[in-house]
């Protein structure tokens, strides 16, 4: 009789248990666009670039650009926002593969929409989306050249 309801049972609770980790991922990344909307906006040429072997994750890196802020340290509270301008160089931290870009190509970032844009020779014009950087601190760490003792392992 114990076996019978073992089963259900399990598989109840693991069906909450996915509907509790949606609701609370839904409400985090409805949080993370609120913090993201700052109205940064940022336009220039990629200079040079480094690509992780993790997922094509990259640091670009930019010293003709305009933005409408002069100054922006990506290290807020415990986030890392996927950005940053010290003086006149500017660096993006976002996922883009080696085969997607080059030196000379375009950048576009528009935090209030959480999209950056590539207008690439490689392979045209293409999108992606911004987030807050997690996964790659310490990539972030070796590579950045802006801002290396924010990002702690």
């Amino acid at each position: 009789m114990k076996n019978r309801y073992k089963i259900p049972i399990m598989l109840i609770l693991f069906v909450i248990m996915v509907y509790q980790i949606q609701k609370w991922g839904a409400q985090e990344y409805k949080k993370d666009s609120l913090d993201l909307k700052n109205d940064f906006k940022l336009k220039g040429i990629v200079d040079s670039f480094h690509i992780s072997n993790n997922h094509c994750f990259a640091v670009i890196y930019m010293s003709n650009f305009e933005s409408n802020f002069n100054y922006f340290n990506p290290k807020k509270k415990k986030k890392y926002f996927p950005y940053a301008i010290k003086g006149e160089n500017a660096e993006i931290y976002t996922q883009v593969c080696g085969s997607q870009i080059n030196s000379g190509d375009s950048v576009i970032i528009d935090s209030n929409k959480r999209t950056v844009f590539f207008k690439t020779k490689p392979i045209g014009n293409h999108e992606g989306d911004i987030n807050f950087v997690q996964g790659d601190i310490g990539y972030i760490k070796k590579k950045s050249q802006l801002f290396p003792e924010n990002f702690l392992k």
